[in-house]
């Protein structure tokens, strides 16, 4: 039975505007035009320091983060039985990177008879069924998903849960190599901390130095798995979680009913349905190996359906944007804001406001009149600036890839190209909701894993 936090929250097949929302717009538009109509220069020097202070306190925040030191996990690997553990991988169209992934997967440090991996294939995808099913045998398990709409990750996963044994539940993408004691951080960290809902592995990018878009795809994530959000866990703040090496109580994901199976960020919309449920999250320190898409076109499709999943996950949250009530439900509120909402404003105006900056100077220029930009919006901009650099700077030494820091200079070009992808989610939400931009793995993969012959036992297929 649904909660009722969990009935007004919704899922993201039902986006319609809810009141909270209507109202924030309808007073923002009012007081805007009323401001504008009596005192039009007043009103945008007053919008100007509002942003500017927003910019300030997130910067000093992500600041604070990189004073913060990373923190040292340990594990005790001295202990008579481990809980069952679920591993859970969905395919769609990723044949080639079968024999890589099930090689990697196969030297978790994790008792078998205490694990399963399930290999979820789409019916629709006959070559990688038929890859998987070659190998599977031991812990590896082929599920095949019966055709049906939407046509997503988060249904897979769904649909897989329905033979999953484990007490805990984690999920790996086709490019994934996680750190062979993953499993067991994980389960030390649910063990200490009983109102755990889940905890985040760190994503480190193996091809972080191919070009210049996987170098600033590095740096991004090296400030986000390493510093932001290891800063957000040890204030006990909820955090989207990442798409893969989210480890998660199965408790918590059965009373949170799985996951939106039309949300195409489901593993942010998952963080606040937990934290709506008074289910913390919290963060490990072994990594998870990954492959990040080094082709502009790529990347743009990608980051779209990030951004589309991200306005999807802030939609339905604000309709009970206070869950779970009291000092829970405001630190929900504010890291709802603070990461989605932000990501999204940023990436939207960023690149329009500079630009109208830069037309301003120039046309000041050329009628030999004083350029006057308000010191507040050059202070913030500074401010902003700086922080972003120093983040993934720091983030760059804290994942030791130190090349990255050559790379940090050029970090403004990569948020101004953050404006595109963010104007087709737009376009998409209204148009295309469910649509999932699949990423093509595999592309630029070392060598493969060879598939240790022991887990080649008999076939475990279920469909």
């Amino acid at each position: 039975m649904k909660s009722g936090a969990l009935e007004k929250i919704g899922h993201a097949d039902n986006l319609s505007p809810n009141f909270i929302t209507q109202l924030l717009a309808f007073i923002l538009l009012v007081g805007l035009a009323v401001g504008i109509m009596f005192s039009g220069a007043k009103t945008v020097l007053n919008l100007t320091g509002l942003i500017a202070l927003i910019s300030v306190i997130y910067a000093a925040l992500r600041l604070t983060a990189c004073l913060k030191r990373k923190p040292k996990m340990t594990h005790d690997t001295e202990r008579d039985e481990w809980p069952f553990y679920t591993v859970l991988v969905p395919l769609f169209h990723e044949a080639n990177m079968v024999p890589h992934l099930m090689g990697a997967l196969s030297k978790l440090d994790y008792p078998v008879d205490r694990l399963e991996i399930f290999m979820i294939c789409e019916a629709v995808d006959p070559a990688t069924i038929a890859e998987v099913r070659k190998r599977a045998g031991g812990v590896f398990h082929l599920i095949i998903v019966p055709p049906g709409s939407p046509q997503t990750k988060p249904r897979a996963l769904n649909f897989a849960m329905h033979r999953a044994r484990g007490e805990f539940v984690t999920i790996y993408d086709a490019e994934d190599i996680p750190h062979p004691q993953q499993l067991k951080f994980a389960v030390q960290a649910f063990e200490n901390e009983r109102c755990l809902g889940a905890v985040q592995a760190p994503l480190d990018y193996a091809n972080a130095n191919h070009n210049a878009i996987t170098r600033q795809f590095g740096l991004e994530y090296a400030a986000l798995f390493h510093v932001w959000l290891p800063f957000l866990s040890a204030l006990g703040l909820p955090f989207p979680l990442g798409g893969t090496s989210n480890h998660m109580r199965r408790e918590a994901l059965d009373d949170v009913e799985g996951w939106d199976a039309h949300n195409v960020t489901e593993d942010a919309d998952l963080s606040f349905r937990l934290a709506a449920r008074n289910w913390s999250l919290s963060y490990i320190t072994p990594p998870t190996q990954e492959e990040a898409v080094a082709d502009f076109s790529a990347w743009h499709f990608q980051r779209a359906r990030w951004m589309k999943g991200y306005m999807q996950s802030w939609r339905c949250h604000m309709r009970a944007p206070f869950a779970p009530g009291g000092a829970a439900g405001l630190a929900r509120f504010f890291t709802l804001q603070l990461t989605l909402g932000l990501t999204l404003i940023s990436a939207l105006f960023h690149l329009p406001v500079m630009a109208g900056v830069g037309i301003y100077c120039l046309y000041q220029y050329l009628l030999g009149l004083p350029i006057e930009i308000p010191m507040p919006f050059l202070i913030s901009l500074g401010i902003s600036y700086a922080a972003g650099m120093i983040i993934g700077a720091v983030g760059a030494l804290r994942a030791q890839k130190p090349a990255l820091l050559l790379s940090v200079p050029f970090m403004p070009l990569y948020w101004f190209a953050l404006c595109a992808p963010t104007l087709r989610a737009l376009w998409e939400l209204r148009r295309n909701p469910f649509h999932w931009h699949k990423t093509a793995h595999g592309v630029y993969l070392s060598e493969p894993l060879n598939l240790p012959p022991e887990t080649l036992i008999k076939s475990n297929e279920y469909i």
